[in-house]
């Protein structure tokens, strides 16, 4: 019989022992792996911010994460040593991610450590974020789990353009970002999610017109939202 693979949301005592055990072993043995990080597994732990990924009951993999209001970051993966290479990491990110989507979160955020990682993220479809004036490094990629609108050059009535400075500094410069937009009454047909700086400038224009065009933090109100923390997220278009 094959052997079952399994998300696990709610870790045992028990289970949070036995990946203890093997995180020490590889300490102790390689000196590598996520031993050192013990203090922040411990606190995820306690958070319910751990999952596992199972095999025929036995936790041969962990994830630390946490959760924004639309976004997750996650912190740290490892698969037990022995298992490595053999796909339970992309099985575990998938089983994962799925789990994600019906907690209505909308894209991952992650920092790729060891750099070794990097490779193995970019495999999944992750995407570097771009630079945005952080103190953040360039190993931080990101991941929509739903349909997005993505860039193109197609001809439509509303243009969404964003640059990757403020507005002052905009004016003679090209955006970096560009979306032809189709809606259904004020809705997008498919939403806006990017990496942004909520000082960077954002402009709304209709068949050349400019509508609006302010910092992204101002285009924001009561009635539609778009700036959630590190991240522009449009789903419609109020004029």
């Amino acid at each position: 019989m094959k052997p079952e693979i399994k998300l696990n949301i709610s870790p045992t005592k028990s289970d949070f022992e036995k990946i203890e055990k093997w995180l020490l072993d590889e300490h102790n043995s390689l000196n590598e792996g996520f031993y050192c990080n013990w203090t922040i597994i411990e606190k995820a732990y306690s958070n319910k911010e751990f999952v596992t990924i199972d095999l025929s009951g036995e936790p041969v993999g962990f994830i630390v994460w946490s959760k924004g209001e639309i976004t997750a970051e996650i912190d740290i993966l490892e698969i037990k040593p022995d298992l490595r290479g053999k796909g339970f990491g992309k099985h575990f990110y998938n089983q994962f991610s799925e789990y994600l989507k019906l907690q209505k979160i909308v894209a991952i955020k992650l920092f790729c450590s060891p750099r070794e990682s990097e490779n193995f993220w970019k495999k999944l479809g992750f995407i570097k974020c771009p630079k945005r004036g952080f103190s953040e490094s360039d190993l931080t990629y990101y991941k929509p789990l739903i349909e997005v609108l993505t860039f193109s050059n197609s001809s439509t009535e509303h243009k969404i353009e964003l640059w990757d400075v403020e507005p002052y500094q905009a004016k003679n410069k090209s955006p970096t970002w560009t979306w032809y937009v189709e809606l259904s009454t004020e809705r997008l047909r498919k939403p806006i999610i990017q990496p942004c700086n909520c000082n960077w400038n954002l402009r709304w224009s209709k068949n050349g017109t400019v509508i609006k065009e302010d910092k992204i933090k101002y285009f924001s109100s009561n009635e539609n939202r778009i700036e959630y923390s590190s991240f522009l997220y449009i789903e419609k278009l109020i004029e």
